[in-house]
């Protein structure tokens, strides 16, 4: 894992990146544009992951990753900022509750290592403990790094899936490094 120098983990937005339909790399990329756009600057990006769905069933494997983000946006307004470049980028749900395939998902997974409890956003993320294809792009860019609002690092979180069968392969080199 390669650390900017001089850095504190906790002065960054992990963002969650998922996509399973279109050109899966094209999305991915256009975030990195889009997030620009909007006052939020990728700084690193952790490798590609490809992945079966989590908590529903599709035909479609998923992309994902994780980005190391600066910004001065307040929480709730990059929550905002993210549900706009998804509405910009084609997302539409259709279910009123639970998981489909879509163009991309951004989840904020940490802010500023914070933690925020309201009815519309959770940080750190809800599922963040849970899901392999965010702990393993996560462990790329943070590792050993405590993280208050967790109560743990990423090196802990890894372990709890290092014996599972899981289809879990690495897809693609990071896209942004310092």
């Amino acid at each position: 894992m390669a650390s900017p120098e001089k850095s504190n983990f906790s002065e960054y937005i992990y963002i969650g990146i998922g996509t399973n339909l279109g050109d899966r790399m094209a999305n991915i990329r256009q975030v990195i544009e889009e997030l620009t756009l909007i006052g939020i600057e990728v700084r690193r990006t952790a490798s590609i992951y490809e992945t079966k769905a989590w908590g529903f069933e599709s035909e479609n494997l998923f992309l994902n990753t994780v980005f190391e983000c600066v910004s001065s946006l307040k929480p709730m307004n990059c929550l905002k900022a993210l549900q706009f470049v998804e509405k910009k980028m084609g997302r539409k749900k259709t279910l009123a509750e639970g998981y489909e395939s879509r163009i991309i998902d951004l989840d904020i997974l940490l802010f500023k290592d914070q933690q925020i409890q309201l009815p519309e956003l959770t940080i750190p993320h809800s599922y963040i403990t849970e899901r392999q294809f965010v702990i393993a792009p996560m462990h790329e860019l943070c590792g050993s790094f405590y993280f208050h609002s967790l109560g743990a690092n990423f090196d802990q979180l890894k372990s709890k899936f290092e014996n599972t069968d899981f289809p879990f392969v690495v897809h693609n080199a990071p896209l942004v490094n310092e």
